[in-house]
């Protein structure tokens, strides 16, 4: 959706277009009947069609944010799983060292307090003396080693049942959110179906004359030279003009906006979020002056709207109810929120 165009100003971005063999897309969302001011009933599909569009990201956005507790969870899970085998596994390990440990203990004991000085006493001989002395460095060294050994398979063991803990505290966390946000799903779907409900009736409304000017042109702006996922994108959803705009609509066939740009992105290799309000903070930012094709553009202050720069100034986009995908100039759209570069 955009600002009203004036039909002067209309005529000589179709003369423009037709000069750079770019034929420039239909109308935007809010364009004017011939008389060049807008009726009553297509200002009021423009505000409709507005709002219906900030409670569809919305309801998309919680889809997403569930999603991504669903893979945290799993992530949790998987994470106790592993935290359980390494704790049994460091658990087997610690009772062999503690019976080697307490074998040794005992020995030592029941060697009678055998010491350096009793050694020397005992012994008839200077070498038997060596040999004894040696015979309890042996054992008090194996001893160390055991006793070290064990330390650390019990340290293992306590480090692996924690870690287990903790994985199963983040999976309960996870899935108490994800169930919070099915129920945040639902009343996001209700609001959003029932403003949608609203634009389908007010469409029905308008004149002929102003679902004509809606309609607009139709777009045909051919595939662009070139490679790398940016480019993929870009063509891809190129080849998309001419399908009718949906609220929520994902694809392949029917879009909306940041429907349009998560599937021509994922046609190119690379898996974007499927809001608005996810998909603006993908990638990283960039300028307008720096946009290069493959940029998504989003517009107005909610972020509520986006498209896929194309190059020359120009989106391919799905703009709103009664239009389809299409090209159109990014200086008429409205509002720059923010451009991001996500490929290229």
């Amino acid at each position: 959706m955009s600002n009203a165009n004036p039909a002067p100003r209309r005529t000589a971005l179709l003369a423009a277009a037709a000069l750079s063999t770019v034929v420039l897309g239909s109308t935007p969302a809010t364009a004017q009947p011939e008389s060049g001011e807008a009726s009553q009933a297509a200002q009021k599909l423009r505000d409709l069609s507005r709002q219906a569009e900030v409670l569809t990201e919305d309801y998309k956005k919680a889809q997403d944010d569930h999603t991504a507790k669903r893979r945290d969870l799993d992530r949790f899970n998987a994470e106790a799983q592993q935290a359980d085998r390494v704790a049994g596994e460091a658990h087997v390990q610690e009772e062999q060292l503690r019976g080697k440990v307490d074998r040794l203990s005992n020995a030592s004991y029941k060697g009678s307090q055998m010491n350096s000085i009793a050694a020397v006493l005992n012994s008839e001989t200077p070498d038997a003396f060596l040999d004894r002395a040696s015979t309890l460095d042996l054992m008090a060294q194996h001893n160390a080693e055991a006793v070290h050994a064990y330390a650390e398979a019990t340290h293992r063991a306590e480090g692996a049942r924690k870690q287990a803990w903790d994985a199963r505290a983040g999976a309960a966390k996870a899935e108490a959110d994800a169930a919070r946000l099915e129920g945040d799903i639902a009343g996001r779907k209700q609001e959003m179906d029932a403003q949608v409900a609203k634009v389908k009736q007010q469409y029905s409304q308008l004149s002929e004359k102003d679902k004509d000017a809606l309609s607009g042109v139709k777009s045909a702006v051919g595939q662009l030279a070139g490679s790398g996922a940016a480019i993929k994108a870009v063509n891809a959803a190129l080849g998309k003009q001419g399908s009718p705009y949906v609220f929520g609509a994902k694809g392949p066939d029917e879009f909306d906006c940041s429907g349009l740009v998560q599937w021509a992105y994922k046609q190119a290799g690379v898996d974007l979020p499927g809001s608005t309000r996810s998909q603006v903070s993908v990638g990283r930012s960039v300028s307008q002056s720096e946009m290069k094709p493959g940029d998504i553009v989003f517009f107005y202050s909610s972020a509520s709207h986006d498209g896929i720069y194309i190059g020359n100034g120009k989106i391919v986009h799905a703009p709103t109810e009664g239009q389809d995908v299409m090209v159109e100039e990014v200086e008429y759209m409205g509002e720059v929120h923010s451009v991001r570069r996500v490929a290229g």
